[in-house]
């Protein structure tokens, strides 16, 4: 049963909880301090965990447009015509960057390749950027007192303190 709670904002980054418990002969008072950048900086690893993820399946889709093309992979084969619907958009602003040289239908298709580096990079560069913002020190501390009152002499009590750190 809580007699007193106590909520106090120490910083931007840090909570203070305390709580104090009394029941007859026991009285447990446990202080909390919650870093709440770490909890930001468990959000900014979601976060690039999913733009990760975006970047791969990306590359990947590049890459196989790459070696179809290489290959000379019929263009009017549905996997073919799908890979190149998809990315075709992603390929587009790189089009007329460079020459695309040929050898009768196999296509080395420097285009897609500068497409893959550069959205390499940019996604980096958003990690990067979503880190330096979020990132911040932990800040995490629980302290907990606990005074136990021994039957009989009134003087007679134990109390016990912890400490723990994250």
């Amino acid at each position: 049963m809580s007699d007193t709670q106590r909520t106090s904002e120490v910083s931007v980054d840090r909570r203070e909880e305390t709580v104090v418990t009394q029941q007859p002969g026991y009285t447990a008072t446990e202080q909390v301090t919650r870093d709440v950048a770490a909890e930001r900086r468990l959000r900014s690893v979601m976060i690039n965990q999913i733009v990760w993820a975006i970047l791969v399946l990306l590359e990947v889709l590049l890459g196989l447009r790459f070696v179809l093309k290489l290959i000379a992979a019929n263009p009017d084969s549905g996997f073919a015509a799908f890979i190149y619907g998809i990315t075709s958009p992603f390929v587009a602003p790189f089009a007329l960057l460079v020459g695309t040289p040929t050898f009768e239908k196999m296509v080395l298709e420097w285009t897609t390749l500068i497409a893959m580096g550069i959205y390499a990079l940019f996604f980096w560069g958003v990690v990067t950027v979503v880190r330096i913002v979020v990132d911040r020190p932990s800040a995490r501390s629980v302290t907990r007192s606990v005074r136990e009152e021994m039957p009989g002499d009134p003087g007679n009590e134990r109390t016990t303190h912890t400490i723990t750190r994250n």
